[in-house]
């Protein structure tokens, strides 16, 4: 959709993907009443979010107090590797493939 709507000279719409990190809402509260320390605010979200808009990304892959950025991307290539290699989806969490990605993360992440 974004490259159909940017090769339109005339159209003033856009698209874009955006990735919360860990947002604290009625969705996620799960019964909590206090938004846990890792979590944003929806309001600290849309602030990212227009930011980076504004910025012009596309990819909006928006922060949190819980992972840092380095980890996010690292889940990303791994999910990527899910597809690619036909791994079951969320294959970090299955017990076949925790150690490789637990692996892939640390060595990413030393570097």
């Amino acid at each position: 959709m974004q490259h159909e709507l940017r090769s339109n000279a005339e159209c003033s719409v856009t698209a874009h993907l955006l990735i919360p990190g860990f947002v604290f809402t009625g969705l996620t509260a799960h019964g909590r009443t206090e938004k846990p320390a890792g979590a944003w605010t929806p309001e600290q979200t849309v602030d990212f979010m227009l930011q980076r808009l504004e910025a012009g990304d596309f990819y909006i892959l928006c922060p949190d107090n819980d992972v840092p950025r380095a980890l996010d991307e690292k889940r990303i290539l791994w999910a990527a590797g899910d597809i690619v290699e036909n791994r079951p989806p969320l294959s970090r969490w299955h017990p076949d493939y925790a150690r490789a990605f637990a692996a892939f993360v640390n060595a990413g992440l030393r570097s």
